[in-house]
């Protein structure tokens, strides 16, 4: 049921970007192989969180603390196999540390988020969501969703041979990394305006980019 206090272009951006993570998700999973199945999961599960963060938009629910949590949760499922994905090819024994040390950060989010800087999400005049992390929180969000999804990125597109889709699958993701961050820090509605059309155009390239091609791999990936 819609808010009256929804706005609807906020919930429409959203499902936007929802759907076209969970596209790109499939797109890379249905290779089978990593770092490109890993890297799918991990966009689907960004995709289910926009798709939460919609739902919280339109629905303006009395408890926005939990359900912006439960929205967060697949981004931290996320996280992890981003850096699945990017390290898919390591030794075993680093590989395992370097997981361990992953699933270590998010415990130490969760427990900052939780209980140490307890987060204050709301909404502006305008109906625009703010996730109102405290500074200590917002560093890890940060460091979380860019550091996870850029070096995955990379990773991923070192092992696609087509040079032009390669590159344009940088130039685009890195727009939604950019626009991720100011996403997670800006409580300015003018910000996020602008903001919504960097990550528009950047979802709207990678869904162009290969809505029609496959994604060109190396048989020895």
């Amino acid at each position: 049921m819609l808010s009256p206090d929804a706005n609807l272009n906020v919930v429409l951006f959203f499902l936007l970007g929802s759907g076209i993570f969970a596209f790109l998700g499939f797109k890379f999973y249905a290779l089978k192989v990593n770092p490109f199945k890993d890297f799918g999961i991990g966009l689907s599960l960004f995709g289910l969180s926009f798709l939460g963060f919609a739902a919280v938009v339109a629905t303006h629910p009395a408890d926005l603390g939990l359900m912006m949590s439960l929205s967060v949760l697949p981004f931290v499922a996320g996280f992890i196999a981003l850096v699945s994905s990017a390290t898919f090819n390591w030794q075993k024994n680093t590989r395992t540390l370097m997981m361990t040390i992953a699933i270590a950060f998010l415990v130490t989010l969760f427990a900052l988020r939780t209980w140490v800087y307890p987060s204050s999400p709301g909404f502006s005049e305008n109906g625009l969501v703010s996730f109102n992390a405290q500074p200590p929180v917002l560093i890890l969000y940060i460091l979380a969703f860019a550091g996870g999804l850029m070096t995955a990125i990379q990773v991923v597109t070192t092992h696609i041979t087509l040079w032009r889709q390669a590159a344009l699958t940088r130039i685009f993701f890195n727009l939604i990394v950019l626009g991720g961050v100011i996403l997670l820090t800006s409580a300015d509605d003018q910000m996020q305006y602008l903001n919504s059309a960097l990550l528009t155009t950047g979802f709207l390239g990678l869904f162009v980019l290969y809505v029609r091609s496959k994604v060109e791999i190396s048989s020895k990936a």
